[in-house]
């Protein structure tokens, strides 16, 4: 079965007629029967019954032609994708569940309002993030390494073809919404928030200590929530009396001030980088994107030194 076949056969059954498919394809009447007639052969079905008043569709020629529309949709677009008419600039990045690399973001498709582009941007888990730039199914990667776990995910990071870039370092923060218990209380202790549900990112199976996104991995308390998206995980920090620990930074004003970031007391940190697939081509995109990081960690450093 080739592509060609498939579309010999949806644009008979969307004619109605052998010869009006004929003349629409260019192709002489003959061939185009020969052409299903070997299909037919080697699927082992009829796909038309003929008659005087033209072509119809068997049951099984049906079924066929609804998964060969999908093939020949499927072909076309990756046709015009790669033709002239559908180039376009892309930029896929992975990263953890950080508000301020969707901000980042933002600023790079306020750039390139007046371009062609296929952008994307997915918030996932941080093996799926090294997986993804690792395998280049995403240009860049961002994510934050606990100091505790700095030469275990340098390594992994080395033997998955990876390389990391330092942006920043910044200590753990406690979110809670606006109007919480722990708000007004200063620098917090971990035997503060014991008594409240902490809010972590599901990290499925893969939940090693060095790929938690929260520095917290060995908290005391009896209540635990899980969550897979930066949304959901909001909405219940606004809605109840649940904590999660952060980076501290908050640039987005989606929050509007409801979110309240307090320092926690401990001397552990966090190194938030980028990463990217050892020796792989960088794109003018991913050069602008990285940039804009650039600035943004630059700009981090200055108003908190």
């Amino acid at each position: 079965m080739t592509i060609q076949q498939c579309i010999y056969v949806v644009t008979i059954a969307k004619a109605g007629s052998f010869s009006e498919a004929s003349k629409q394809l260019f192709v002489a009447q003959s061939a185009l029967s020969g052409s299903v007639k070997q299909l037919e052969r080697e699927l082992g079905i009829r796909i038309f019954e003929r008659s005087k008043n033209g072509v119809y569709l068997s049951p099984e020629g049906a079924e066929f032609v609804r998964y060969a529309e999908q093939l020949t949709a499927h072909n076309d677009l990756i046709r015009y994708i790669y033709s002239a008419e559908g180039e376009r600039s892309r930029l896929y990045v992975a990263t953890q569940h950080y508000d301020f690399v969707a901000d980042v973001f933002c600023s790079l498709l306020c750039s390139a309002e007046d371009e062609k582009y296929d952008f994307s941007l997915r918030e996932i888990q941080t093996y799926e993030v090294i997986r993804e730039v690792a395998g280049a199914y995403s240009d860049i990667g961002v994510i934050a390494i606990k100091d505790g776990d700095t030469d275990v995910m340098l390594r992994y990071l080395q033997k998955k073809g990876v390389e990391f870039k330092r942006l920043l370092v910044t200590s753990p923060h406690v979110f809670v919404r606006d109007g919480h218990p722990l708000t007004g209380c200063g620098s917090l202790s971990y035997d503060e928030l014991v008594r409240f549900p902490y809010l972590s990112y599901e990290q499925g199976q893969h939940n090693s200590s060095f790929f938690t996104e929260e520095l917290i991995t060995d908290f005391k308390g009896e209540k635990r929530v899980s969550i897979s998206d930066r949304a959901t995980l909001m909405n219940v920090l606004l809605t109840t009396d649940c904590f999660t620990v952060g980076t501290g930074i908050m640039p987005s004003a989606l929050n509007s001030g409801k979110i309240v970031s307090l320092p926690l007391a401990t001397d552990a940190y966090y190194t938030i980088g980028y990463i990217l697939r050892r020796g792989g081509e960088r794109s003018t995109l991913t050069e602008r994107f990285i940039s804009l990081l650039e600035d943004f960690g630059a700009q981090y450093r200055a108003d908190t030194e």
